[in-house]
């Protein structure tokens, strides 16, 4: 099995791939384990609840929390753990979290597939609608009631200064990683 961690973040037609950890509809929280190879159940979520689109990560990013990015894939078809998605970026979630006394950013990014047959248009426009925003929102607010991690959210990026993020971590991915060599 790939190392998923590392695998390029962008296509060479410019668009970024999204390794799904937890497909929609499920009702726990599965998380890649690098060093295991593996996808790890994490924890269930709370009752009633489940994850209304695909939810992973940006491969060879990484972000304040030390993670690479998290990113939502906004589809309706089914997928599982460690598919990996082309998309379209939509826009970004700016998320504080605190967890064990320690507040870092924890942004989260929004995506589409990118239709292959299409004239290069998203699935959606490169705006979330506010509906599903609000949506979005409520979600993450539910998805971590019962942990130790409190979330705060302080508005939403457009898509191009989402990707400048995007970029940022892809960078501080790359210094990490030169260092360790």
């Amino acid at each position: 099995m790939a190392n998923y961690l590392t695998l390029p973040t962008t296509t060479s037609k410019g668009r970024i791939r999204v390794v799904v950890e937890t497909p929609r509809g499920a009702e726990a929280k599965l998380t890649y384990k690098p060093k295991k190879k593996l996808f790890e159940y994490t924890r269930p979520l709370p009752a009633g609840l489940a994850y209304p689109y695909d939810w992973g990560f940006l491969p060879s990013t990484l972000g304040d929390d030390g993670d690479a990015l998290d990113g939502l894939v906004i589809h309706e078809a089914a997928s599982a753990p460690g598919v990996v998605i082309k998309c379209d970026l939509l826009a970004a979630l700016r998320v504080m979290q605190t967890e064990n006394g320690e507040t870092v950013r924890n942004d989260r990014y929004v995506f589409c597939p990118h239709k292959q047959d299409a004239h290069s248009e998203s699935l959606l426009s490169e705006n979330v609608p506010d509906r599903l925003r609000s949506q979005i929102e409520q979600f993450f607010l539910a998805s971590v009631s019962g942990t130790d991690k409190q979330i705060e959210f302080e508005g939403w990026h457009d898509s191009s200064q989402a990707l400048r993020n995007i970029h940022r971590a892809m960078r501080t991915f790359k210094r990490k990683q030169r260092a360790a060599l």
